[in-house]
């Protein structure tokens, strides 16, 4: 009797063991999974499956705030030893000119309010000394420029802006909007931070149109402006070749769909249209992909509704744009990168919409190069179209801004460099007149 008694309670301690090993386990795995990077788990994957289980699952994409910028200046310029310096079209030179006046434009972009301002005012301005010059092609928030900068531009979302001029001398900030519009408010730079930029700006000799074209005023014309691009041809794409390795599962996950996702094919298999729960992706082999969902259930989000508003809300979606961008445009092997070109904003719906960009020139075809509408912080829809090209042994030297500057004719307008596609398929460089919108 006393053996059975001894018994029972050996057996109870060791279940009381067993269990608190078990318990010792679970929480260090526990511990273990609040460690890891679950943004780079896959959302089917048993880890991730479990992280979501005990910490609540984030469906789709969570809050990023990279500070990676969405769009890079078409045309920079900054004033060292009082000669005008500027560099465009071009990736690399652009991305080393960008650094050496982040800082200098970071301290620009701390204001708050603009006013109307004249073109006599800017003028007189870019005659008043040293300046700086960004600008993009289409509008963009003046907050996200600031943001990607390192500034700070309070109710910036609420301006969008295609060209910032600081003109030191005179210690003013201009913007021009997309309808051509010009506004004006009080910047300043320390002395020292401009003349750190000054030190370390590279460019190609230039000057600003003045009052002398029937250009805007601070449109850039460089002295001996040979701008000499290869032709591009369009390349096939097959998204669906087994060639591609785990290119299609990674455009999946970029929407928010897993590999094993069901689908049905159309058109010989020239189309798959990939199903779940609450989303619908259609992929064309040939590079189309069209999204939708609704805004209560999507497999990708930019943020948790009421987590964020205004200008970081705004961030958030670009952010969340870009990177499914930059997947799909991995996955097809387009040697092309995407750029914001117009943000609208109506009735509770974000409208992004990105043009191509082959070496830093912009792509333009008959639609849009990508759409996406995001319904608080859920994207809803996104239209993307993608091509791959390849250069010509061809080039072609493209008119100088001096030339079309000279002549442009009526009302103020924009000029930018862009290819277009031409009757043989082939996409020729040119310059083209930018009039303001209605």
């Amino acid at each position: 009797m006393r053996g059975a008694e001894r018994s029972v309670k050996n057996t109870a301690k060791n279940v009381s063991l067993i269990v608190l090993v078990l318990l010792l386990l679970t929480l260090c795995a526990a511990n273990w999974l609040t460690g890891l990077n679950v943004a780079q788990m896959p959302a089917d994957s048993l880890l991730r499956r479990a992280h979501d289980q005990l910490f609540g699952g984030a469906v789709g994409y969570e809050l990023r705030s990279s500070g990676v910028a969405a769009a890079e200046p078409v045309q920079l310029a900054l004033t060292v030893d009082g000669q005008l310096y500027g560099v465009q079209y071009n990736v690399t030179d652009m991305d080393a000119t960008v650094a050496s006046v982040r800082d200098l434009w970071a301290q620009v972009l701390t204001g708050e309010e603009l006013t109307p301002a004249s073109e006599d005012e800017l003028n007189a301005a870019l005659r008043a000394g040293d300046c700086a010059e960004l600008r993009y092609h289409g509008a963009i928030p003046l907050g996200a420029i600031a943001g990607w900068m390192g500034g700070n531009w309070k109710d910036g979302s609420e301006v969008y802006v295609e060209a910032l001029i600081y003109a030191a001398g005179s210690e003013q900030l201009f913007v021009r909007t997309l309808d051509g519009a010009l506004y004006m408010a009080a910047a300043k730079a320390d002395k020292s931070v401009l003349e750190s930029a000054q030190h370390a700006f590279r460019g190609q000799p230039c000057k600003f149109s003045g009052e002398s074209y029937a250009v805007y005023p601070e449109m850039l014309l460089f002295d001996s402006e040979t701008l000499s691009l290869p032709l591009l041809r369009n390349e096939p794409i097959d998204l669906f070749s087994t060639r591609s390795g785990t290119g299609l599962e990674e455009l999946l996950q970029a929407f928010g769909f897993t590999a094993y996702a069901d689908f049905y094919a159309e058109q010989n298999d020239e189309v798959r249209v990939f199903i779940d729960n609450v989303s619908t992706l259609r992929v064309s082999a040939t590079g189309l992909l069209q999204y939708a969902a609704s805004a209560e259930n999507t497999t990708v989000r930019a943020y948790e509704e009421g987590e964020v508003s205004g200008q970081s809300a705004l961030d958030a979606q670009m952010d969340c744009a870009r990177l499914v961008l930059d997947a799909a445009l991995r996955v097809a092997e387009t040697n092309t990168h995407a750029s914001l070109y117009t943000v609208g904003q109506e009735d509770g719906q974000t409208t992004l919409v990105f043009m191509q960009m082959y070496g830093g020139v912009p792509v333009l075809g008959e639609s849009d190069f990508a759409t996406f509408a995001f319904e608080d912080g859920a994207l809803v829809s996104a239209t993307v179209r993608l091509q791959r090209f390849s250069a010509q042994d061809t080039s072609r030297i493209v008119l100088p801004a001096k030339q079309a500057a000279a002549g442009a004719m009526g009302e103020a307008c924009g000029l930018m460099v862009a290819y277009r596609e031409k009757d043989d398929g082939s996409y020729a460089p040119a310059r083209f007149y930018l009039r303001n919108a209605d």
